[in-house]
C-alpha cells in the first residue's frame, strides 16, 4: 500500500503520478475525487493539465492514503 504521494517516485511528473496512483487504487476519476472532497470534472481538469496540481491538493492526497494506511492496518488487526 503507497503510504504517501511522493512514494511513486519513479515518475517526476506529479500529474502522472496522481493517475498512477489512482489506476493502483482501481478508482475511476468520480470514485477518488468523491473521497478527496472533490468534483470529479475538478480531478480530470488537473489529469489534463487545466489547472495546476497544487501543494494543497498533494496534502489531500496524503491525507486519504495516510487514513486508508491506518484503516487497512487497524483491520489487520482488529481480531487479535
Amino acid at each position: 500500500m503507497v503510504k504517501t504521494f511522493d512514494e511513486i517516485n519513479i515518475i517526476e511528473n506529479d500529474v502522472e503520478r496522481l493517475i498512477i496512483l489512482r489506476k493502483r487504487l482501481d478508482k475511476s476519476q468520480y470514485e477518488f475525487a468523491k473521497v478527496l472532497g472533490i468534483s470529479s470534472s475538478y480531478l480530470g481538469q488537473i489529469e489534463n493539465y487545466k489547472v495546476p496540481f497544487t501543494v494543497q491538493f498533494k496534502e489531500r492526497i496524503n491525507d486519504y492514503l495516510k487514513q486508508e494506511y491506518d484503516m487497512n492496518e487497524q483491520d489487520l488487526f482488529s481480531d487479535l
